[in-house]
């Protein structure tokens, strides 16, 4: 069951105060707060500013259909899916979120909401020991066994795998759609103070158990992009999910942000001209 503090609510600020250089408090806004203690805010924020209008993540499906987000258009995706998540799914800073969404845009957009909420995303995680599980629709169908609810106590919410992410046209028994949950939210976000420092927050457990903060996964993310030379602006592609579990979420989320680049990415080779041919990326993998 879907629970809701109201459609699309975003709860009122804290009120939090900071010293002023005469002596004197003045309140400091969700924005303020957020901007200081969320590292994937401040980066997300600092390209949509810079370059609104670029490209930051390219999908081409199996098909060969097309889905190109601007900086501006999945920040405002990613801030549907983080108001979902904070005010719909009622998720805490720290709450475990696991992820099992495909090689696929939408891997990029909620990996990227969750952390704006300063939430824990557990890839491929178990639903009984996670607060919400996010699937795509055949591994919300393994997870169910194509009828019943999560094995665990975790809400299950199916992500649509439509080039333009409408809703599924259905999802397991006990499951919910979260293009319909998503889709009524604002398309700005507004995190408020973090109830837990971000440094005691995981924002990743990997499988082996390996936890890394928010800044950490940034500063990772800057060094695979380095490893790879990528240049500000610069369009790369990836042709299949890399076998790295770390890398993989990373390519897909933080580095395109930490790098001021753009990646395409593809599930399998495609028909016609090459990825890199068609899309002017260079092919890194």
């Amino acid at each position: 069951m879907l629970r809701s503090r109201g459609q699309g609510a975003i709860p009122s600020a804290p009120v939090t105060t900071r010293a002023t250089a005469d002596g004197r408090r003045s309140p400091v806004t969700r924005t303020t707060v957020a901007s200081v203690s969320n590292p994937v805010w401040r980066a997300l924020e600092d390209r949509v500013r810079r370059r609104p209008a670029d490209p930051i993540v390219t999908y081409l499906d199996a098909e060969g259909q097309r889905t190109e987000l601007s900086a501006k258009t999945f920040a405002n995706n990613a801030a549907k899916a983080a108001n979902a998540l904070r005010d719909e799914a009622l998720l805490d800073p720290g709450a475990r979120v696991a992820m099992h969404v495909p090689w696929h845009w939408q891997r990029s957009v909620w990996t990227i909401a969750a952390w704006l909420i300063d939430a824990t995303v557990v890839p491929g995680g178990a639903p009984d020991e996670s607060e919400l599980v996010v699937a795509g629709p055949e591994q919300a169908a393994a997870l169910t066994g194509g009828s019943f609810g999560p094995r665990g106590p975790a809400e299950l919410w199916v992500v649509s795998m439509h080039p333009f992410g409408l809703p599924n046209s259905s999802v397991p028994e006990g499951s919910l759609d979260a293009a319909t949950i998503a889709r009524i939210q604002p398309d700005a976000f507004a995190p408020g103070a973090p109830l837990i420092a971000p440094e005691e927050t995981p924002a990743l457990i990997l499988r082996d158990g390996t936890s890394r903060a928010q800044q950490d996964l940034l500063d990772r993310a800057a060094s695979i992009g380095a490893g790879h030379g990528l240049r500000a602006g610069e369009r790369f592609a990836m042709v299949g999910e890399p076998a790295d579990e770390l890398e993989a979420l990373l390519l897909a989320s933080l580095v395109p942000l930490a790098c001021d680049a753009s990646i395409v990415m593809a599930g399998q080779s495609l028909n016609g001209d090459p990825i890199e041919v068609r899309e002017s990326a260079r092919l890194i993998g």
